[in-house]
C-alpha cells in the first residue's frame, strides 16, 4: 500500500462546508487536516497558521489548499468600503504563502478561489457583489503569479449551481457543499499526484 500523503485545509466557512467531504474523498491516498473553526479573512488566516501548524506534524505536510475572500470582499457592517481592500489582501495572500513555506517547508500550496454569491440573494449586514469576488480572485490570481501556487477555480465549480444549491446569501446546503468538496478533492488528488 502507498505511503499515505497529509493534507492541510485552511480557509473561510465555504471550507468549513467542504472540508469533511474532501477528507473522506482522499481517504484512500491521504490524511486530511483542518481547524474547525472559520479562517475568516486573510488576516486571520494569517495569524492563525503558527497554531494550525499543529494540528499534524509540518514537516510531513504534503500539500495545502487554502481560500479567503468572501470577508475581505465583504463590506462589513454595510460600509463603503470592502474589509481588506484588494492591494492589501493580494498582498496578504502572498505573506500567507511566504509564512506557509516557513512552517510548512515541504508542502505544495495551492489556492481555492472564492465562490459566487446566490443569485438574486445579498448578505443584508456584509455585503459584496459577484463582480467584486470576481475582481478579488482575478487580484489573488496576479498576486500569486510566479509564486508557484496552482488555483483550484471553485468559482468555475460553483458557478452552475442554481438556488437550491444555496442555504442563504453565499453558503451552500449540504448538497451543494458535497459538491464542491468532490470538486476540491478532484483538484487536490491530482496535485498530489504530480
Amino acid at each position: 500500500m502507498p505511503e499515505c500523503k497529509a493534507a492541510l485545509l485552511f480557509g473561510d466557512s465555504i471550507r468549513v462546508g467542504y472540508a469533511e467531504t474532501v477528507k473522506e474523498a482522499l481517504s484512500d491516498i491521504a490524511d486530511a487536516f483542518y481547524p474547525l473553526g472559520n479562517g475568516r479573512n486573510t488576516q486571520y488566516l494569517m495569524t492563525g497558521l503558527y497554531t494550525w501548524s499543529s494540528l499534524c506534524n509540518p514537516e510531513a505536510v504534503d500539500l495545502i489548499h487554502f481560500n479567503c475572500g468572501h470577508w475581505d470582499a465583504a463590506h462589513w457592517n454595510r460600509d463603503p468600503l470592502p474589509l481588506t481592500p484588494i492591494p492589501a489582501y493580494a498582498e496578504n495572500l502572498r505573506r500567507i504563502v511566504w509564512e506557509m513555506r516557513k512552517l510548512f517547508p515541504h508542502a505544495k500550496i495551492t489556492f481555492a478561489a472564492s465562490t459566487p454569491m446566490c443569485p438574486g440573494k445579498e448578505d443584508p449586514l456584509n455585503p459584496r457583489t459577484n463582480e467584486e469576488l470576481r475582481a478579488y480572485n482575478e487580484a489573488a490570481r496576479e498576486a500569486l503569479r510566479g509564486l508557484d501556487v496552482p488555483i483550484d477555480d471553485l468559482w468555475a465549480a460553483a458557478s452552475g449551481f442554481s438556488e437550491d444549491a444555496y442555504a442563504d446569501f453565499c453558503h451552500f446546503t449540504p448538497e451543494g457543499f458535497r459538491q464542491l468538496g468532490i470538486a476540491a478533492a478532484a483538484f487536490i488528488r491530482k496535485k498530489l499526484s504530480e
